[in-house]
């Protein structure tokens, strides 16, 4: 008899009405007739209609049962899916020059927001002054460090700890690392956690990968990059570290060119033009002695230490295959300022002559390693999160679009479309410690959604099937995200 009742039903967290419970909704949105994907299990509730006011959910009840008047809209998305807001954990586009069009093109791609990898005492001073960030058209900033720690700043250990401190007290939200000696890269990480601060970034090759791990690193980006957690999965991981203990230190290239203006960005836009032939000798090395059972043992320290990998396979893949001729001719890049895609033109031109054909063959068999490893850790329940280091840094890194790219490049490793939906939605908000307004589709969280065409949750290229998108409670509707992206396209 108690299921003849009208009443409240509660499902994986949302609250719903029953059908003759009619809602009266006088202001903000109502999409009516959606399917929420339950970013925890991938299950479907369908047919409900999700009332936004203030930028908040804050009804979940039965399509057809809320009534709509005054300034009120009624959006039919009937048989269309709702997920959380995209988030890319990864980009560089608070300080980037056309912040503004980068802003517009992760909106327009669904990306709802963002963790800034670079900051500076400056930025975090603006925020603390209570300057806005970012407008409320852009997707949300979600965290920010200061200045990255390098030798420079963080050269001894004594400068680490102090910069650590320096940058807690302006309200970093996390400490980021590059690269910096061991010693002073332990000291930075241990004060960071005295701290209560996350301590995230490059894992320097000269860093044991499990010392950095049991020691509390919070999070790895681009799986190292280049073979610093790989390290851990070989057989040769001592005789290698001997090694890199000894290799003198490498100064940062400068490329010739036409763009006077971008020789910074020359020095860190493609990292493996960079690379000297010691360094793809220790990788290929690394290739050729990978043990997948010491990997397993490596992936099993992460997850016991809540070690989180942020694969960032595009940023990747574009510079392990910087002169594919996908990117060099996708139709994309009118997106891209003329001078920096000239840039990325003229590295692509240069790559086959500093990137010899054994070392090619290499760098493809060295991609598939990653692949590899970002399944291993799928499969053994490591924590990942979606990133593209978009927004300024990467090379053919595309704001917005890197991420849908990014989406393929998990598939194509093996993950499940559930856990790639997971990565770009739920995980962040774990990873932050928001999961009480984000992460997930249900009454009292954030309004910052995406209406796709099909489930996500069973095909990865349902991610790219955008119909609308929800931030802060503005609906942009398919024909203004092209606005946007129409308004975006360079004209320099």
């Amino acid at each position: 008899m108690a299921r003849n009742l009208i009443g409240a039903v509660i499902l994986s967290g949302l609250v719903l009405t029953a059908p003759s419970v009619r809602a009266q909704v006088t202001q903000g949105v109502v999409l009516n007739g959606v399917t929420i994907v339950d970013t925890h299990t991938g299950k479907l509730i369908r047919d409900r209609a999700i009332v936004i006011d203030g930028g908040k959910i804050t009804r979940i009840t039965r399509a057809g049962t809320v009534k709509v008047s005054g300034s009120a809209k009624l959006i039919e998305e009937r048989g269309k899916f709702v997920v959380p807001g995209y988030l890319d954990m990864h980009v560089h586009s608070l300080a980037a020059p056309d912040a503004s069009r980068s802003y517009a093109l992760m909106l327009a791609n669904g990306i709802t927001g963002f963790r800034q990898m670079s900051g500076s005492p400056e930025l975090l001073q603006q925020r603390k002054d209570g300057k806005v960030m970012v407008p409320a058209d852009a997707p949300e900033l979600l965290a920010m460090p200061g200045m990255i720690l390098t030798g420079g700043n963080a050269g001894t250990p004594e400068q680490a700890v102090a910069e650590v401190r320096k940058q807690k007290e302006l309200g970093a939200d996390f400490i980021k690392v590059i690269d910096v000696k061991p010693a002073a890269f332990f000291a930075a990480l241990d004060e960071a956690k005295r701290l209560g601060l996350p301590f995230d970034g490059h894992l320097p090759p000269s860093v044991d990968v499990t010392e950095a791990s049991k020691r509390g690193m919070t999070g790895i980006e681009h799986l190292g990059p280049k073979e610093s957690v790989l390290l851990g999965c070989s057989t040769e991981e001592a005789a290698l570290r001997r090694e890199i203990a000894e290799k003198p230190p490498q100064a940062p290239p400068i490329v010739p060119g036409p763009v006077a203006a971008n020789i910074a960005l020359r020095a860190v836009t493609n990292p493996i033009m960079a690379s000297d032939p010691v360094e793809f000798g220790l990788m290929k090395r690394v290739v050729a002695s990978y043990s997948d059972t010491k990997c397993r043992q490596l992936a099993a320290t992460f997850v016991a230490d809540k070690t989180w990998m942020i694969p960032t396979l595009i940023r990747l893949r574009t510079m392990e295959f910087g002169d594919d001729p996908h990117y060099r001719n996708d139709p994309n890049l009118r997106y891209v300022p003329g001078p920096t895609r000239a840039l990325w033109q003229e590295m692509a031109q240069q790559f086959p002559a500093k990137v010899s054909p054994d070392t090619r063959a290499m760098l493809k068999k060295f991609f598939v390693l990653q692949l590899k490893l970002v399944k291993l850790f799928q499969d053994t329940g490591v924590m990942m999160l979606a990133g593209t280091d978009g927004g300024g840094s990467g090379h053919w890194d595309i704001s917005g679009f890197a991420l849908h790219q990014e989406f393929d490049l998990l598939r194509q490793a093996g993950l499940s479309p559930l856990t790639i939906l997971q990565m770009t939605t739920l995980n962040g908000a774990k990873f932050l410690g928001r999961e009480d307004r984000m992460g997930s589709v249900a009454v009292g969280k954030d309004a910052n959604l995406v209406v796709l065409d099909s489930n996500p949750a069973v095909n990865v290229q349902a991610l790219h099937q955008i119909r609308a998108v929800v931030r802060g409670g503005t609906f942009y509707a398919k024909d203004a995200l092209e606005r946007m992206k129409s308004a975006a396209v360079a004209t320099n």
